[in-house]
Order: C-alpha cells, then sequence, then structure tokens
C-alpha cells in the first residue's frame, strides 16, 4: 500500500460533489473511531454504520482497512496543513519549529487521536506502510530543513539525511508516548519535543548550522526570548 500513489489522490479529489462530500465523511468517521477505537479495534461495520454508507461503497473508494485508516490520518494532517498561515521558510530551523509548535496546539486537543497513532507506531502487528503513515507529518516537517542542510554541508561527515531524519522521528514519537501516558505536561510538551530535536541534531551538524541548533538549544534552556519571538509571530498570523 503506498499512501501517496495517484489512485489514492484520484480518489480524495475527483469526483462530483456528492461522492467528495461522502469521502470526506468517511475519512473523518473514520478519524473519530481511530481515536476511539485503536487500530486493532477499528471495524468496517462499525464505520459503515456511522458514516451511513454500505461497506462495498467503503471498499470501492478506499480498497482495505489499512488504507482507510492511513488515509484518514494523512487526511487529517492535511487539511490542518492548509488551514496554517506559515510565517517562517520551511527549509530553516525556524520554520521547523514553529510547525512543531503549531502541531502541538492542534495534538494537545487530540489526546485520543494521538494516542491511536503513538500506540500505531510502536505496535508490532501494524502494517509497515501504515506506520508510514503516522510518520509521514513529521517526515515532512524534518525534510525541508535537513535537505538544507545537507546541501549547505552543514551535516557532519558520515551523517545520513534519512537516518538523521528517522531518528528525529523517533524521538518526537517517544516524547508524545510519555505524554499520551501523562509523563509529561501539556505545559511541556512541546519544549520536550524541541529539546529532543535540538539536542539530537546538535550532534549530527557542525558549522553555520551547528552555531544555529545551539543558540536555540541555549535559549531553551534559558529566558527562551527566540521562542517566544516564534510564537508571537505564529500568533500574528494564525
Amino acid at each position: 500500500m503506498d499512501i501517496d500513489d495517484p489512485v489514492l489522490n484520484e480518489n480524495l479529489t475527483y469526483g462530483s460533489p456528492k461522492i467528495f462530500e461522502r469521502r470526506r465523511r468517511i475519512l473523518e468517521t473514520a478519524r473519530l473511531l481511530i481515536a476511539e477505537r485503536g487500530y486493532d479495534g477499528f471495524g468496517i461495520r462499525e464505520l459503515c454504520e456511522r458514516a451511513s454508507v454500505a461497506p462495498q461503497t467503503v471498499y470501492k473508494a478506499f480498497e482495505s482497512k489499512e488504507r482507510i485508516i492511513a488515509l484518514a490520518i494523512r487526511h487529517h494532517f492535511q487539511l490542518f496543513t492548509k488551514q496554517q498561515a506559515y510565517h517562517f521558510d520551511k527549509a530553516s530551523l525556524e520554520g521547523v519549529i514553529e510547525r512543531l509548535i503549531r502541531s502541538d496546539r492542534n495534538m494537545t486537543n487530540m489526546r485520543e487521536f494521538v494516542g491511536a497513532i503513538v500506540a500505531i507506531h510502536f505496535s508490532n502487528t501494524s502494517d509497515e506502510d501504515l506506520k508510514l503513515a503516522t510518520r509521514a507529518n513529521i517526515t515532512s516537517t524534518l525534510r525541508p530543513w535537513v535537505v538544507a542542510l545537507r546541501e549547505g554541508g552543514y551535516l557532519r561527515s558520515g551523517v545520513n539525511p534519512v537516518d538523521f531524519t528517522n531518528s528525529i522521528v523517533a524521538l518526537l514519537f517517544y516524547v508524545s508516548l510519555e505524554w499520551c501516558r501523562g509523563a509529561i505536561s501539556d505545559e511541556d510538551f512541546i519544549f520536550r519535543k524541541l529539546e529532543a530535536l535540538l539536542v539530537y541534531s546538535a550532534g549530527a551538524c557542525r558549522g553555520a548550522g551547528l552555531k544555529q541548533v545551539n543558540m536555540y538549544l541555549n535559549d531553551l534552556m534559558g529566558r527562551r526570548v527566540k521562542f517566544d519571538e516564534i510564537r508571537q509571530a505564529i500568533g500574528s498570523t494564525s
């Protein structure tokens, strides 16, 4: 299952307004079910009953349970991203920090949904492509910045950009797991994620890239002036 293949994109974007609305309703209902039941408890029958659609309609549009769940997760984050008016360049560290802060505001109001995504990510039985869907939002947030670091020569020798990105994603998921368990408060959630991002990046970057990472890391551990500036910028563009 490839959640970015043309067939899936066509299923989401083409068709009559009635078909589009029905698919949107199915995906939104699926998102709610994911939050309530998790992956293992998610059932097509209950989805159809809640969305008022026939099973054959669901299978014709989405083909499988795994594909529905993957698309529901992706659909949610795509809608959230489209609603944002970003202030900082996505290929900058400030852009990554801004996107994590905005995402944090969204996540703290959706603990059950986030918990289901985290459970899928750490599950030993989840489909691997489904796990990729849970990581897609964070990966797409990090990728432009990591590419800029590589092209600028700001990654240390031997650092693989893909491995670097995946390691940060893994750390952010662990922080999210601890938050879902109640070990991290809502107030500390974003700062623990930023700490994970910056501490790991400090070991992988060099030159101007390392200098910028250290500047934000020192600020995070101190008065957080830089982070307040980003938050104020977010407030002016929300």
